[in-house]
């Protein structure tokens, strides 16, 4: 005979999962909204950032003078400091989701745990209900209804023992997805902390900046132009050289140790990012046209300017890194892919690797910026034969020199 504890037992277990779901149920939605709050500040502070683009962009236009440069470097750190609002605000976010990640995780261990206790008990007690001759059954009921009400009770146990088993197995696989979920999310914290620590770095090297450039100008016109030319006349030189040097290394190079092309092997390095100059030669009437004619690589811009968070293409491993300060490429890193390319990252305020580091694809190696030979906050992207890649000591420091490929073949 089918016992009244049993069936309380049954009853409860039906209705437990969704009790256990409800328990927290204003908690998650608090959570949401907060989340949703950090948002919708940073879109805020991103249209913010936007604007210090444009100033940054109109005054890159106007003739060099000491105080566009210092309007310049002002610019350029309000920039940065926005950039830090908005990655403390996604720091903010991310810790949210953490918190409603680890909501729904307490709560799935809690159903698992409670829906398998009950469950085992229910199948022991229909295990010994099931190995009895279904006569003595029948013979322990008083009326013909009881008898037709207790088969009647089993077979809707057994249908739903079918149903919650399977719901069990979907509680279990909801359960790895958020544990998944929120590693996931400790890793965006952990990078999120480490592009803020470096972001803050940069706004001090630009400050520093500032100040170089009034302690050996003393402030003065005459000064900075007299510095200014000095210091174009070093740039043309330089990229003269990079020129020559990369057009004898393209005329050198064995196109059989190349991959094939192939759209979407590498990442586009900047989230969002656009194209502010193409690969090849450099038109007419071009900004940079006065510095060189050719090309060796894409620029790309990022609403975000200073302090945009610069992704490796692809997984490889880190070939060289290097600061030329305000030539050539400023700071840089080169990352050797290990399928015959090498990719150059230039103009950095900030970088994150180190030499001979793995990293992956779509990992946070610096910041955009606008060191060495750059009118403004942006990516200088080179993609290299690895054959071809190699690097030589100048007197401004470390130079990435190879054989440069259209990277669009490759992006």
């Amino acid at each position: 005979m089918i016992t009244k504890t049993f069936k309380t037992l049954f009853i409860f277990w039906i209705a437990s999962a969704f009790i256990l779901f409800a328990v927290h149920a204003q908690t998650p939605e608090e959570l949401k909204e907060q989340i949703s709050q950090r948002e919708r500040e940073i879109q805020e502070l991103e249209k913010q950032a936007e604007a210090y683009r444009n100033e940054i962009d109109k005054n890159s236009s106007k003739a060099k003078t000491l105080n566009t440069e210092i309007s310049r470097i002002n610019t350029q750190v309000s920039q940065l400091r926005n950039n830090i609002a908005i990655t403390e605000k996604k720091i903010e976010a991310t810790t949210l989701e953490m918190k409603e990640l680890d909501l729904d995780i307490d709560s799935a261990e809690s159903s698992i745990n409670t829906n398998r206790e009950v469950m085992i008990q229910l199948l022991r007690q229909l295990n010994e209900i099931s190995s009895k001759d279904p006569l003595v059954l029948i013979l322990e009921q008083n009326r013909i209804s009881d008898v037709i009400r207790e088969f009647s009770f089993l077979d809707n146990l057994q249908a739903n023992l079918i149903k919650k088993t399977n719901f069990l197995r979907d509680l279990k696989e909801s359960l790895k997805l958020a544990l998944d979920s929120s590693e996931k999310k400790k890793e965006q914290y952990g990078n999120l902390a480490k592009t803020l620590d470096a972001q803050k770095l940069a706004a001090d090297d630009q400050k520093s900046e500032k100040q170089q450039v009034l302690t050996q100008t003393k402030s003065q016109e005459a000064a900075y132009q007299k510095l200014l030319k000095e210091t174009e006349e070093k740039q043309k030189q330089i990229e003269a050289e990079i020129i020559n040097l990369e057009k004898e290394l393209r005329a050198q190079l064995n196109v059989d140790t190349l991959p094939g092309y192939t759209k979407g092997l590498l990442l586009w390095p900047v989230k969002d990012g656009y194209q502010t100059q193409a690969f090849g030669d450099v038109p007419y009437g071009s900004i940079t046209r006065k510095y060189y004619s050719y090309h060796n690589g894409v620029d790309i811009g990022a609403k975000t300017g200073t302090g945009a968070p610069i992704l490796a293409a692809a997984d490889g491993r880190v070939k060289a890194v290097g600061n030329n300060g305000k030539y050539a490429y400023g700071k840089w890193v080169a990352i050797d892919h290990g399928n015959g390319l090498v990719t150059l990252y230039a103009h950095l305020s900030s970088i994150q690797v180190t030499q001979s580091q793995s990293v992956k694809q779509g990992q946070t190696i610096g910041l955009m910026g606008a060191t060495g030979l750059a009118t403004g906050p942006h990516l200088h992207f080179t993609v290299y034969a690895a054959s071809s890649f190699r690097t030589e000591n100048r007197w401004y420091g470390l130079l990435p020199l190879g054989a440069p490929l259209n990277p669009y073949e490759y992006l």
